[in-house]
């Protein structure tokens, strides 16, 4: 998987400051195994995206406009594809086909080796869409991403709001699910697929929608607010694990959420800011973390589900 370096200053600190947020009183488990966190790469300008395609992780340097393999070959992770117009969040379709949410391009895109760069969806109702952030597919392929304007540049947002979409690709169909968060970031579905997890970055908080067959939403609800101006980190990346335990990224690191009791049970230091996160290995017990210009992996006694889609 690259080269792996355990032994930095970072990592150190990193252990001791998890060591000690697990005497909190909010840590209640012991999910992660701190000791286990290494630096999986390095070198990048602002990683982002990680998602795992069963074998391997797929993670893009969004400045750098390039998308990276993360493999268990030694040496620099190579570049599977460039430029990606600054593609941010990636995952796999029930096909195996890599879907992107694009900053640059404010689409959403598929990309196979074969074909390349397909756009899957550019426009609500006519509009050009923001700069879609992050992605998650359904089993049945049912397609949701958020829309926040950090990508925008030059550009006048076209739709007016931040958004959270569900798209059906084989009818073009488009569903609102949300235009009132400020800055709608992660997003990740429950085990079961009828909840819909939202981080919104400006706010620091998580939102739960039930997501009906259609694609409609209903009952949107705070889960949790993890506000803490003290300490570097916001809510960014999402996901579940098969326990429907929700992990985010979180002012300090990784934030792990019971969403039945609306508050955080197990935190996870980081060296650098946290940026996204994804479930991967042979089991989908180990974490991978994107932050800043690093990508790290820490084993878990958990397990993820599906791909990371959730």
């Amino acid at each position: 998987m690259g080269k792996a370096w355990r032994i930095t200053a970072g990592l150190a600190a990193a252990w001791a400051a998890s060591a000690a947020l697990a005497q909190a009183p909010e840590a209640e488990g012991a999910i992660f195994i701190p000791e286990s966190l290494e630096l999986a790469a390095t070198g990048y300008t602002f990683t982002e995206g990680p998602a795992w395609d069963g074998t391997r992780l797929i993670f893009s340097d969004i400045p750098g406009d390039t998308v990276y393999i993360l493999t268990p070959e030694e040496g620099p992770p190579p570049e599977l594809y460039a430029p990606s117009a600054n593609a941010n969040g990636h995952t796999f379709d029930r096909q195996g086909r890599l879907i992107n949410a694009e900053h640059g391009s404010g689409a959403i895109t598929r990309w196979t080796p074969e074909g390349g760069r397909q756009v899957i969806m550019d426009t609500w109702q006519g509009k050009r869409l923001n700069s879609p952030n992050d992605v998650v597919v359904r089993s049945d392929g049912l397609i949701l991403f958020t829309d926040p304007p950090y990508g925008l540049g030059e550009r006048t947002s076209e739709v007016g709001f931040s958004g959270v979409f569900a798209l059906e690709e084989a009818t073009g169909r488009m569903v609102l699910i949300d235009d009132a968060l400020s800055r709608p970031n992660g997003l990740a579905l429950s085990p079961d697929e009828t909840v819909l997890y939202v981080g919104d970055t400006a706010t620091q908080t998580l939102w739960a929608y039930d997501l009906a067959a259609d694609g409609t939403a209903s009952g949107k609800r705070l889960v949790v607010d993890v506000t803490d101006e003290s300490t570097p980190g916001r809510v960014d990346g999402v996901r579940v694990d098969s326990e429907g335990r929700v992990y985010i990224t979180c002012p300090g690191g990784i934030c792990v959420v019971d969403p039945a009791r609306g508050r955080v049970i197990e935190r996870l230091a980081t060296p650098k800011r946290a940026t996204n996160l994804a479930w991967g290995g042979a089991d989908l017990s180990e974490l991978y973390i994107t932050a800043l210009t690093d990508v790290y992996r820490v084993s878990t006694r958990a397990k993820g589900i599906g791909s990371s889609s959730r």
